[in-house]
């Protein structure tokens, strides 16, 4: 793997991701609540352009039905085709056992850089 530059950090805006080409990948860069995030832009149940979802953080609940409120720090992004939901810093999916791809991030003199 090798860190390359990819977008100037200020282009990239919550809800708001930007896609970039490394190689023959498509890396979709996403900013949630000041923190900067990398994520192969395909979803592994059936190729969705899985950067276009939402980004929020994760339900918990204390009981059946019963929402108590959003675990912070651990942001999700939801597919925008069926809604699967993939843990942003690991790539892992909340409830299924695929996983998106997710690449090391640093901001860099005012650059986001990638690990691809």
């Amino acid at each position: 793997m090798a860190w390359q530059a990819v977008v100037a950090a200020d282009k990239v805006t919550p809800g708001k991701p930007v896609i970039v080409e490394a190689g023959k990948k498509q890396i979709g860069i996403l900013l949630h609540e000041g923190r900067h995030y990398a994520v192969l832009n395909f979803c592994p149940h059936a190729g969705a352009p899985v950067c276009e979802g939402e980004i929020e953080n994760p339900v918990y609940a204390e009981g059946v039905g019963e929402e108590a409120g959003r675990r912070e720090g651990a942001p999700v992004l939801r597919c925008p085709w069926h809604h699967w939901e993939f843990d942003l810093q690991t790539g892992k999916g909340l409830c299924v056992k695929q996983k998106i791809r997710t690449y090391p991030v640093e901001v860099r003199d005012g650059q986001v850089w990638i690990d691809v």
